[in-house]
């Protein structure tokens, strides 16, 4: 494992880092709880040390993992964490049967697409400062460990980046990292574009933002106003949030993901330099030195050894790296094309 400094923290973080959103779950599968503790587990064993997480992952049982596997070890890693939703009513009971009502989800067969939407509830936002207390603390609890590495705000859309709100839970920030509770606090985006509206903000180290072969408007100036800044960026979606899996039909892939046409021709090159898709995407992004770490979800060991062959292969050539980038404005039009075409 190779390892990057991140920001201005003094960090170094391996450049591949672990994503937790799919771990845990009333609805999990692939072994539930004990694979995902060996898979976080294996992850240190490969040497990677940021594990980023979420207080509304599985209703907080992936900070539960988290914190079960490295309470040993807690000087060992970085654990970065997030805060800003709020659980619905449905989703906090489930938190709480949750390990009485596993046995049951098991041995009846239950998925998540057979569960009623009304039973899962609507999620909200809050970005206040008491809110994001109560949350800190929460996780904290949920870790168990007496910091956090890496707080991020969670989500928050562009109104709460330019209003007084946000302003105020920074300042909160800044006193809980005063107190230990945190050492470091950060943003997470869902869009490269809301990155310049963070470049004012006081006191953040990080920020975390889509970006990979499918998500390529980081490369637009973003990367290069965000390292003057000496914020450590956190690449996520490397994978296209699934979209890239090879396993995917030409007409799945036209269902569910609207850059299908892209997806297509990142399949076609990666085809051409005898790589995987999933490969070609991850060496794309390792090759982008203004990007500290990039997050891989993985839930079961096998995951973790598949990212870990993307990982280990080839980095890309300059011709290789030209050819994906090349495309770009083309795979942006036949996008357009397709979008029409829906229409």
């Amino acid at each position: 494992m190779r390892y990057r400094e991140f920001g201005k923290t003094g960090w170094r973080v391996s450049e591949i880092g672990f994503g937790g959103a799919r771990i845990g779950g009333l609805l999990a599968e692939d072994g539930g709880r004990a694979a995902s503790l060996r898979t976080l587990e294996a992850a240190y064993d490969a040497g990677i040390n940021f594990y980023d997480t979420a207080d509304m992952y599985s209703q907080g049982e992936s900070e539960i993992l988290v914190g079960k596997a490295f309470r040993k070890m807690r000087d060992k890693v970085l654990i970065a964490t997030k805060g800003g939703y709020c659980l619905p009513g449905q989703k906090r009971l489930i938190q709480l049967i949750k390990p009485f009502a596993k046995p049951i989800v098991r041995a009846i067969g239950l998925r998540r697409n057979a569960i009623p939407e009304a039973l899962s509830g609507t999620v909200s936002q809050d970005f206040s400062p008491g809110h994001i207390r109560k949350a800190v603390e929460a996780s904290l609890r949920r870790l168990q460990s007496d910091h956090i590495d890496l707080y991020q705000i969670h989500s928050p859309p562009r109104d709460e980046l330019l209003g007084a709100t946000l302003q105020d839970t920074l300042g909160l920030l800044a006193r809980l990292k005063v107190e230990g509770k945190i050492r470091e606090y950060g943003i997470a985006l869902d869009s490269a574009e809301d990155a310049v509206h963070c470049l004012g903000l006081q006191g953040i180290a990080s920020l975390q933002m889509p970006f990979g072969l499918m998500d390529l408007e980081a490369l637009d100036g973003v990367l290069d106003r965000v390292a003057e800044r000496q914020c450590g960026v956190i690449a996520r979606g490397c994978f296209g949030a699934g979209a890239m899996k090879p396993s995917l039909s030409e007409s799945d892939l036209r269902a569910i993901e609207p850059k299908w046409p892209r997806v297509l021709r990142i399949r076609q090159l990666a085809e051409g330099m005898q790589r995987s898709p999933l490969e070609a995407a991850l060496q794309f992004s390792l090759a982008v030195n203004k990007i500290a770490v990039t997050i891989l979800g993985m839930r079961t060991p096998q995951h973790l050894a598949a990212n870990l062959q993307y990982y280990a292969a080839k980095p890309l050539s300059t011709q290789e790296k030209d050819e994906l980038l090349n495309h770009r404005r083309e795979d942006m039009s036949l996008e357009s094309a397709a979008a029409h075409e829906s229409d």
